[in-house]
């Protein structure tokens, strides 16, 4: 009976290591297949979002209906690999070290509210232009206009919700030590943004402009949420109330890419809204004129 255990429980064992063994190399395989179909996807719903936002801006119908189609096909795709391989766990986030999550807990809480708020708006299919501009190949949306308390101070203020589709990105490797990090990097920058209104007779009112750079900028939404479409970099800006006497404002949205070569590719952006009371400061108040910014991403 001794030899016998002897002889079985090493067998056993081997057996068992075995079978654990292969099943770590189906994982590995399963994880490393999803990780393939994700990127041929992204590839092709880049490929194909370059022929809708090609669309003229006038055709603004047709934009939308084509945005739609196009993030309802990438998320149906997406569920579809998900389904192929239910073993390959979504990819976990890189730790920090304390000190810095400590350091930078706040902004990176904006930042995945943020993120998260924007991957819903394309999921659920509420993904809709109110305006649209094209320039340089590249595509701006403005989404929403709403007054809402200014995150800094709380005053009244007006949020203006943008995307702009096209963005070139590239992966940039840093390496300490042993460790090597990959982040994406997205070579676009917001120059600057003017609003010039006019009044009810038609007549330049006056301007605000500043700094192009938004108040919130997500210019890496795959590191927030893994699902995340290629090709979309979202941006808010919180700017002050419009005057009284505005009637219609012109939004001008400057910005460059930098091309592979290191040049600078020029874009501008110009979309027209009438303006509601609702965008106004209430009577008496005075106009302040501002645009506000915040910290970039950590």
């Amino acid at each position: 009976m001794k030899k016998l255990l002897a002889v079985a429980l090493p067998a056993g064992l081997a057996i068992l290591l075995a079978v654990w063994a292969s099943g770590a190399i189906r994982a590995r395989a399963e994880a490393s297949e999803a990780r393939l179909e994700r990127a041929r996807l992204s590839r092709a719903f880049a490929e194909r979002a370059a022929l809708g936002r090609s669309l003229p801006p006038e055709k603004l119908p047709e934009w939308r209906d084509e945005a739609q189609a196009l993030l309802r096909w990438y998320f149906d795709e997406l569920t579809a690999i998900r389904n192929r391989h239910p073993g390959a766990a979504a990819k976990a986030a890189e730790a920090e070290p304390e000190a810095k999550k400590e350091k930078d807990r706040a902004v990176r809480e904006e930042f995945q509210k943020y993120a998260a708020t924007r991957f819903a708006l394309l999921r659920e299919g509420r993904y809709a232009a109110l305006q649209s501009a094209a320039d340089a190949g590249l595509r701006l949306d403005v989404l929403a206009i709403e007054p809402g308390p200014s995150p800094d101070g709380g005053a009244p203020a007006l949020r203006i919700d943008v995307a702009l589709w096209g963005a070139p990105r590239y992966a940039e490797r840093e390496r300490s030590g042993e460790k090597t990090t990959t982040r994406s990097v997205v070579p676009v920058s917001f120059r600057a943004v003017a609003f010039r209104f006019a009044d009810a007779a038609g007549k330049p009112y006056g301007e605000m402009s500043g700094g192009g750079e938004p108040y919130l900028k997500l210019a890496d939404p795959e590191r927030w949420v893994e699902d995340f479409p290629p090709d979309v970099l979202f941006a808010t800006y919180w700017v002050d109330l419009f005057p009284r006497e505005a009637a219609k404002v012109e939004l001008e949205l400057d910005a460059s890419a930098r091309l592979a070569s290191g040049a600078e590719r020029p874009a501008s952006f110009k979309l027209a809204f009438p303006v509601p009371d609702a965008w106004k400061i209430p009577p008496g108040a005075t106009y302040q004129a501002e645009v506000r910014q915040a910290p970039a991403a950590p």
